[in-house]
């Protein structure tokens, strides 16, 4: 049984982290998403800010690359110019801006990523989720102690529910990620029930 454990584990440790590696893009910005974002770039010309007539349209684009702002105009705010819309899905969202000022114009792309809680989920972040219901689980085991297994299997649940809600790095579709959110809550579920059966054997 430990040695099956032992492999489970193993799977579920690289899994998110295999997938971690499919996006190298360089994020500027992190938002939350379902919220609105106030959307905010600057404007510059030979190393100086662009001047109060220089005008900004920006295009932002949806992780599947359907359009989420079409070529809108951002409002200019001397240092910066700015945009505001509402973002609804999970995953990198790339921006064109385009600026004019005078005879003078220009393009840059920017990336920003949406999460579902706002936060930057790195690599490291999902070592964490993973790493605390697994030392819990992996300690209970060497101690013979089943309460605490199971206290293992309820981090990894939420571990898993996670993964089902927001993805995994970025990620989030119906075949993937939900299937590696599926596999760790059975995962857990097959831990915390063996555990308990065996506690009820016992007595």
């Amino acid at each position: 049984m430990n040695k099956t454990i032992i492999g489970l584990t193993f799977i579920l440790l690289v899994l998110p982290f295999v997938m971690a590696a499919t996006d190298t893009n360089n994020v500027d910005d992190i938002f939350k998403i379902n919220t609105e974002v106030e959307y905010v770039k600057p404007c510059f010309n030979n190393g100086t800010y662009c001047s109060g007539s220089a005008t900004c349209n920006f295009s932002v684009f949806k992780p599947d690359n359907s359009i989420l702002v079409n070529n809108l105009q951002g409002t200019n705010q001397g240092a910066y110019h700015n945009i505001t819309f509402t973002v609804s899905d999970i995953g990198i969202h790339k921006v064109d801006m385009t600026c004019v000022d005078g005879s003078l114009n220009g393009a840059e792309t920017f990336y920003f990523e949406v999460t579902g809680s706002g936060f930057n989920n790195t690599s490291l972040f999902y070592i964490l989720l993973f790493a605390i219901p697994i030392v819990i689980m992996m300690l209970g085991f060497y101690l013979t102690d089943a309460p605490m297994v199971i206290l293992g299997s309820f981090s990894l649940t939420f571990t898993g529910l996670y993964i089902l809600f927001n993805g995994i790095v970025g990620i989030k579709d119906s075949t993937t990620t939900w299937a590696v959110g599926i596999i760790v809550l059975m995962f857990a579920a097959y831990i915390g029930i063996k555990s308990s059966w065996e506690i009820i054997g016992d007595n």
